[in-house]
């Protein structure tokens, strides 16, 4: 099939167009990946915050809002890990204050959870000092069940479990960094 050269010149100067697209994508995940790194730096933990966001496939894409609500699905993320050991440490448990300090902790999570879904909600609204209270409100929820913990003579933490909570905890602090610069 011949080409005229209309259609020679059209199909060279779509592919002139698109090879500069090809050429600059690398630039374009370079300048994302500094962007994590910028916000994070701004975080008290920014290994921790580094690691939360790298594990999102699209957080090299991402603006920096959208990196603030891949930070929201983090902290949800231990949240649930928190909540189902917690659960998991009350069944097993047979004092009964013990077992009453880990349903409280279950429904701290749980409650947790709920704000930051609607921390996310906020984000996505652009309403930033109502997405930072509810971060807030997630983290007093987490603190409240280590203070039980901690004053329950009977508890003893495992490892895990007390490095998941100083997980949550970074990344708590690090979304409220992060939104405070949006």
């Amino acid at each position: 099939m011949a080409y005229s050269k209309t259609q020679s010149f059209s199909l060279v100067l779509v592919l002139l167009t698109l090879s500069q697209f090809f050429h600059q994508h690398p630039h374009l995940v370079k300048a994302d990946t500094k962007l994590i790194e910028n916000l994070c730096h701004a975080t008290e933990v920014p290994d921790t915050c580094i690691q939360c966001l790298q594990s999102d496939p699209y957080a090299e894409f991402a603006t920096d809002i959208e990196l603030a609500i891949i930070m929201m699905t983090c902290i949800r993320n231990h949240a649930d890990t928190l909540q189902v050991n917690m659960e998991d440490t009350a069944n097993n448990s047979k004092i009964k204050s013990t077992k009453s300090v880990y349903n409280g902790c279950v429904k701290a999570y749980m409650g947790a959870k709920k704000d930051l879904n609607t921390a996310t909600e906020h984000l996505q609204n652009y309403e930033f000092d109502k997405a930072e209270k509810y971060v807030d409100q997630a983290m007093i929820k987490h603190l409240v069940c280590c203070g039980d913990i901690q004053n329950n003579k009977n508890i003893t933490i495992l490892t895990e479990v007390a490095y998941e909570m100083k997980i949550y905890e970074e990344l708590c602090f690090s979304s409220e960094r992060i939104i405070e610069r949006l």
